[in-house]
């Protein structure tokens, strides 16, 4: 199981050094990592909130699982809605300088 959290770790990784820059473009990438960073320390710190009282209230996790699922989903169908990056856009028409 570690194995397969550490290739996923690692694919994710890849993909946002990728993805990332094609959609923000490189000027503003570290102010924009940053932000997604500072988000993501926070919701881990956060989160055990909304299971300890679901936990609470109905004896298990079922419930907070099944309503958390929405964040999820609702990222796939932005990602699957967002537009294609215009490389033009951020630098400009490519032309190789022959050598």
């Amino acid at each position: 199981m570690a194995s397969f959290g550490g290739f996923a770790h690692g694919f994710e990784r890849i993909v946002l050094s990728i993805v990332w820059p094609n959609y923000f473009g490189r000027t503003h990438l570290g102010s924009i990592k940053s932000i997604a960073q500072s988000t993501m320390v926070v919701g881990s710190a956060l989160g055990p909130i909304p299971f300890g009282y679901f936990f609470a209230w109905f004896g298990g996790y079922q419930e907070i699982l099944l309503l958390i699922l929405i964040l999820p989903i609702t990222a796939m169908i932005l990602a699957i809605f967002s537009p294609a990056p215009h490389y033009e856009d951020y630098y400009g028409t490519y032309k190789r300088a022959d050598l």
